[in-house]
């Protein structure tokens, strides 16, 4: 291609298992490659490894000289890394995790205490075993190798800092050691003798189906390119830790229509701006969907069906992006994510996080094995003026999950925010949304000034939750107190009677007025109180809530066209594997 002047590369169907990443860079502006007709070509970052033997018990062993780490494919599936406790199929986001005490000196970013009954006598450090943990506000998890486990002391080190201090309810589990395997889908490495142990569901098949190591973390690297587009692809068996594809720099690339599946993350994007993602699936992803940092503005993501997120690691999200503005995400379906369903945020360090536009998005369940995260979160700690608007997305069950200091009992439903503008969030427009499942506030101001909440309807589940939650941040000092932001005109709706709709935790200068409320009584002068019962009874559509259903209120509400919402409204479209972008 860069050397006859070829535009357009088609990909014939197949599994290509690459060994190292596909470099591309400007020697290949405005090249293109497609699938070919029908055909589905899968690009693999995966190593096949064959030569199984049993070992008894259901347990199979074949030669693996590198460690497997915690990632391996069966048949097309994720398989589960041995893990220190059990995991419960019906309880799959609590089980499989032990209490961590806190360090001999003091709590620790590089080591905890263990209980001797948490792990088997004959679990030693030895290469490929790794931890994961959690501090008790289970913010972040820390993946990192096993140091050392000192019995006398039952203390376990980290070989890598973790993120947050480890204090005494937080939670741990140890990976990949032949002595956790238990239950058929759990696999490990041995380095005794450098081989891949394996308790198949399917012991007769399991070979011919394909058992492969994920290798590779970035399949393609899009290097200071212009104008390359990728499209009809499926990228497949990435490492839980790495990028399918990389932009970085360079800018006015297309990634449309492809499929990614059982890789890390499916496309992070560095300082590269001016691109579109659109009508991508990415499914039962090892981290996140789509990651923008460092500057990557002007990128138009939309019509991504994005799901089962973070089956591995546990803080990223749908769509995050970090110090990146003029953003336009919209009409994605997001679901199924261990923390986020989209992030935005700006940390004060000279980062910009402006402009930026998050609307019509489809977001279900998210926040499901952390705290704090939630559907649509927007964090600015410099308090600057963002200018970003979120609108008409529809968010239902966003989680929340945490355990208790010292004893380590699991906090349900905690911190499961809707719409969060978090630690000095600011100007920002929230409007036409509907916030159902939400666990302590649909709507979340953490600080910040001049946010608008208007036209957004909300279903508050329990008496302890809230429509709007507005609360300084104490770390912040005066500059920590929110001021002149509004929440009026919206329709708050609770399951069942309950005393107020808001959570004021020193809300400095706000308006809270002209809302129509049901089940709740209202506080502003000019609420509207419309009683119809319960959230079963009224005729009220609570999917899909419309100004006509509260109709005394006149002007103050107005209509949504929910048939706007996802990716079945995005008007993307493909035309000869090329994609067109509304």
């Amino acid at each position: 291609m860069r050397t006859g002047g070829i535009a357009t590369t088609y990909v014939r169907g197949g599994t290509y298992h690459l060994t190292q990443t596909l470099d591309l860079d400007g020697r290949d502006d405005g090249h293109t490659f497609a699938a070919y007709q029908d055909e589905t070509p899968v690009i693999s970052g995966g190593e096949v490894v064959r030569g199984f033997r049993s070992e008894g018990n259901g347990l199979f062993s074949a030669p693996l000289t590198t460690p497997s780490d915690l990632d391996l494919v069966i048949g097309g599936v994720r398989q589960h890394v041995a893990q220190s406790a059990p995991r419960d199929p019906a309880a799959p986001t609590t089980s499989g995790w032990s209490v961590l005490g806190q360090a001999e000196g003091g709590a620790s970013k590089h080591a905890f205490t263990f209980h001797d009954a948490d792990l088997p006598a004959t679990l030693t450090a030895h290469p490929g075993v790794k931890v994961q943990a959690f501090d008790h506000e289970r913010l972040a998890d820390s993946i990192a190798d096993v140091a050392s486990i000192d019995r006398e002391s039952h203390t376990i080190t980290l070989g890598q800092e973790a993120p947050y201090v480890l204090r005494t309810g937080g939670t741990y589990r140890l990976l990949n050691a032949p002595a956790l395997i238990r239950d058929p889908g759990d696999f490990a490495w041995r380095a005794s003798d450098q081989r891949l142990l394996v308790k198949p569901e399917h012991p007769d098949s399991f070979e011919q189906d394909g058992v492969v190591v994920p290798r590779l973390g970035t399949l393609v690297a899009i290097k200071g390119a212009h104008g390359v587009t990728l499209s009809g692809l499926t990228f497949a068996d990435g490492r839980y830790d790495g990028a399918a594809v990389a932009l970085s720099g360079g800018g006015g690339n297309a990634i449309g229509g492809n499929h990614f599946t059982n890789v890390g993350t499916a496309v992070s994007l560095d300082g590269s701006t001016g691109n579109r993602i659109a009508g991508n699936v990415m499914r039962n992803l090892g981290d996140s969907g789509i990651t923008l940092v460092n500057a990557s503005d002007d990128n138009r993501i939309y019509a991504n069906t994005i799901e089962h997120i973070g089956a591995i690691i546990k803080r990223g999200g749908g769509i995050t992006a970090v110090g990146s503005s003029h953003l336009t995400i919209s009409h994605n379906d997001i679901v199924d994510s261990a923390r986020y369903g989209v992030s935005l945020k700006e940390w004060g360090d000279g980062q910009q996080s402006n402009f930026n536009t998050v609307a019509h998005n489809r977001i279900l369940h998210t926040g499901q094995e952390t705290a704090d995260g939630g559907g649509i979160e927007m964090l600015g700690r410099s308090g600057r003026d963002t200018h970003s608007v979120i609108r008409g997305n529809y968010l239902d069950d966003t989680g929340g999950l945490a355990t208790k200091s010292g004893s380590g009992a699991w906090l349900q439903d905690h911190k499961g925010w809707g719409i969060s503008l978090d630690d000095l969030t600011s100007g920002v427009t929230v409007t036409d949304n509907v916030v159902k499942g939400a666990s302590w506030a649909d709507i979340f101001l953490h600080g910040g000034d001049h946010n608008v909440v208007q036209n957004n309807a909300g279903l508050i589940a329990s008496p302890s939750d809230a429509f709007v939650r507005v609360e300084w941040v104490p770390k912040a000092g005066v500059a920590g107190t929110p001021a002149d932001n509004t929440v009026t005109h919206n329709r708050i709706e609770a399951a069942e009677p309950m005393d107020h709709y808001w959570t004021l935790l020193s809300p400095g200068t706000l308006t809270l007025d002209h809302n129509i409320t049901y089940n709740t009584p209202g506080r502003g002068p000019h609420d509207r109180v419309l009683d119809y019962g319960t959230a079963d009874q009224g005729g009220v559509d609570h999917d899909h809530p419309s100004a006509s259903d509260a109709s005394t209120a006149g002007g103050d509400i107005h209509d949504v066209d929910w048939s706007g919402v996802g990716t079945g409204a995005a008007g993307y479209v493909a035309d000869d594997a090329l994609p067109l972008f509304w």
